[in-house]
């Protein structure tokens, strides 16, 4: 895992703040392929998910290993800390999404739904978490404190969704190679 840092200051220059390398004698990078990263709140960590279905969460400043996160029984695709929390939030071929506490470094709760791959994931501030589910053809917005979901099922036409972003707390795209399609959310 190469990781560039770019600031506003750096651009101009190129200049590469750290790099990652795997450590064969300690293991402490992924095993095979590195799908999702993501940085907390505060940049206090960078986060890693791949095909080895761990989480590596490492101190964004020294790049040091601090814990490895299991739990997902395939691949992590995705992963997104809410906003101005440590409240981390990750994805995965296994169909399930899982919620970690990074203050605590451990593990929260999972939800499931999709009957495919969750492919992506965006959060924002309020505890509703946003997932789609690749050749599932849905998109999903989980209220995390009501444990409940909302479910979008009018992809029928596409061959998968692929990704998903909050807008603001109303409003969020999803895209696939058919295009982007947007909805409005009044919640």
């Amino acid at each position: 895992l190469r990781v560039l840092c770019i600031f506003s200051d750096d651009v101009e220059d190129g200049k590469k703040v750290g790099t990652l390398k795997y450590d064969k004698k300690n293991s402490k990078c992924h095993k095979g392929q590195i799908l999702a990263l993501a940085i907390s709140p505060q940049d206090r960590f960078l986060v890693s998910g791949g095909v080895d279905a761990t989480i590596r969460v490492w101190n964004f400043a020294s790049l040091e290993l601090i814990k490895e996160l299991t739990g997902h029984k395939n691949a992590i695709t995705g992963l997104a800390f809410r906003l101005d929390s440590q409240q981390l939030f990750s994805c995965s071929r296994d169909r399930s999404v899982k919620a970690w506490d990074l203050d605590q470094m451990g593990y929260v709760d999972t939800m499931f739904g999709h009957v495919d791959g969750v492919t992506d994931i965006d959060v924002l501030s309020r505890e509703r978490v946003l997932t789609c589910g690749g050749q599932d053809r849905t998109v999903r917005i989980w209220k995390v404190a009501e444990e409940s979901q909302l479910v979008f099922n009018g992809f029928s036409f596409s061959v998968s969704i692929d990704c998903v972003a909050f807008i603001n707390d109303e409003h969020f795209l999803s895209g696939s190679a058919d295009g982007f399609v947007f909805f409005s959310l009044y919640i």
